[in-house]
């Protein structure tokens, strides 16, 4: 981890893959950001290999994971980056094709126990948001933003942030924690540049900033408000 102009940085290529093996058997693999015990929010990014299919299941916890390359199929849907799966605790979903290799950012609270399932539930109060269909809004000077989730997962909201090239953010506080993964273009901060899969996290109420986009960006943004 990096400590830099207030953030706390990690980036992808100094981030250890670890193995997953799934109640099914079958292997995935993911890198750890933050395993945020004051939010109770665990954040990571997850790797299918090709032809993987996640069976139907469910967990206590739960999930806002965003596909960030290659695609996901559910419910007859094709989930493409930006496009979300959320995932509430104790109601089944799934199954999950990746036909082609897909990778996915997680953003998990609660115990991530899966444990497989034959049926869907009565009740649906997990989503699939698909990110075309959400306009991009203006949020400042070079900068756009959608929500992506904003109810269904407790305190927190998801977003895509979305800068133009030569954007900049001045230095800022925020009265919550707030995280962001790059996932096209890249950032500068502190005279150093970070990329698409670097990670950074900002500390309820501490100074951070400021950023530059040279080039432009995209950022997943999370926050527990």
């Amino acid at each position: 981890m990096i400590k830099l102009a207030g953030f706390e940085i990690v980036r992808i290529a100094d981030t250890p893959w670890q193995k997953r093996v799934r109640f099914d058997g079958r292997e995935s693999r993911f890198a750890m950001y933050n395993d945020d015990l004051e939010n109770g929010l665990r954040m990571s990014i997850v790797e299918y290999p090709l032809g993987s299919v996640e069976p139907r299941h469910v967990h206590p916890g739960t999930h806002a994971t965003t596909v960030v390359k290659g695609r996901a199929l559910i419910d007859g849907l094709e989930l493409k980056p930006l496009d979300c799966i959320l995932g509430p605790s104790h109601e089944p979903h799934g199954p999950l094709e990746y036909p082609d290799s897909c990778t996915l950012f997680s953003c998990f609270q609660g115990s991530n126990d899966h444990s497989a399932v034959g049926e869907l539930g009565s009740e649906r109060h997990y989503r699939l948001i698909q990110a075309p269909t959400i306009e991009w809004r203006d949020a400042g000077p070079g900068m756009q933003d959608k929500i992506l989730v904003d109810h269904g997962a407790g305190r927190l909201l998801l977003r895509a942030v979305k800068f133009a090239p030569g954007a900049t953010l001045a230095a800022h506080t925020h009265p919550y924690m707030q995280a962001s993964l790059i996932v096209e273009g890249g950032a500068v901060i502190g005279g150093e540049r970070f990329g698409v899969w670097d990670y950074f996290y900002q500390r309820k109420g501490v100074a951070h900033g400021p950023l530059g986009f040279p080039e432009g960006a995209t950022l997943l943004s999370v926050a527990m408000r």
